[in-house]
């Protein structure tokens, strides 16, 4: 007869495995170092190459030009996902701004789906930016800077010649897309916030560079993007996060995100939607981790059965 201490054994091992449901890995949609830069295409070979020196992939967004690179995903994805990237911005000349994100083809800044990040100099402002459009078109931005769009944080700004990697993270159930910023290498946020989205976000197909939308025409915005990674979590975390707030003593106001409709009102003029009031938040230690999904079964019930059946083997 089989030693009863080495049956009990495999039958808890088992009902732990059958509770917590196993581990599900996340899912990698696309990964690249820039050690080549296969599958990336461009209409201006001039302006977007890969730099086989530095191993980086080399960016001139010029605007007025309607110049982009674009790496097609294997198929239109909707879910949750995690973008992650490095920038070395080089020269971001005044009215310019460097956006890489994930779309749908067409490259446009402008029409969503899109969630982008940028380094955004429009107005010499140096700001960090976040844009998030949904199918329907309605936008939602956020920028470094306190009192622009739904900002009320500490001001932020990039420096050319510096590096900077940038997460962005799309989470469906709360309808909310955060963008962290860091140094590379180095978890502390330099700039963390977050938008919230109107519509649907779904049908994602490219990643992308473009100069397809806002921009002073002749402007350029160039430097190096490197290390992409998409990947679609098993699970996202409902906590937002953490976001960088002013270390003054005063109250930091509501959060009001508003979002433009593109469709004409009554008298012709864009419709604005602004949602309900949304509450401010504990910030929370970042990143969000993914949460392997408990999965329920027989397994605990046969788990549970066994080990009664092996303390009446015990109790004989």
């Amino acid at each position: 007869m089989p030693d009863p201490r080495l049956i009990f054994s495999i039958l808890i091992l088992s009902l732990i495995f059958s509770l917590h449901g196993g581990v599900i890995a996340d899912i990698t949609l696309y990964t690249t170092d820039f050690s080549d830069a296969t599958g990336w295409e461009t209409n201006s070979p001039s302006s977007f190459y890969l730099d086989e020196g530095k191993g980086q992939y080399h960016y001139q967004i010029t605007g007025g030009t309607g110049s982009y690179a674009y790496y097609p995903l294997s198929g239109p994805f909707t879910g949750p996902f995690t973008l992650e990237f490095d920038v070395h911005p080089v020269l971001t000349e005044e009215k310019s701004s460097f956006r890489f994100g994930l779309g749908t083809e067409g490259y446009d800044s402008q029409k969503g789906p899109v969630v982008l990040a940028e380094l955004y100099n429009q107005n010499g402002e140096g700001a960090f930016a976040l844009t998030a459009i949904s199918k329907e078109n309605l936008r939602s931005q956020t920028y470094s800077i306190p009192g622009k769009a739904n900002y009320s944080g500490k001001t932020v700004r990039f420096v050319d010649g510096e590096e900077y990697h940038i997460r962005l993270t799309w989470y469906p159930v709360e309808k909310r897309v955060s963008m962290t910023v860091t140094a590379p290498g180095d978890d502390t946020p330099l700039f963390s916030h977050f938008v919230m989205v109107t519509g649907k976000m779904e049908e994602f197909t490219h990643l992308f560079l473009t100069s397809i939308g806002e921009g002073q025409n002749g402007r350029k915005a160039h430097g190096y993007i490197d290390n992409i990674s998409l990947t679609s979590p098993s699970s996202v975390l409902a906590t937002p996060e953490p976001v960088i707030t002013s270390q003054e003593p005063t109250p930091t106001p509501t959060l009001v995100t508003s979002v433009t409709s593109v469709v004409p009102g009554q008298n012709g003029e864009p419709v604005d939607i602004t949602p309900d009031p949304i509450p401010k938040r504990t910030p929370l230690p970042a990143p969000p981790t993914p949460v392997p999904t408990e999965k329920s079964g027989l397994l605990p019930l046969i788990g549970i059965l066994g080990v009664g059946f092996v303390l009446l083997l015990f109790r004989r």
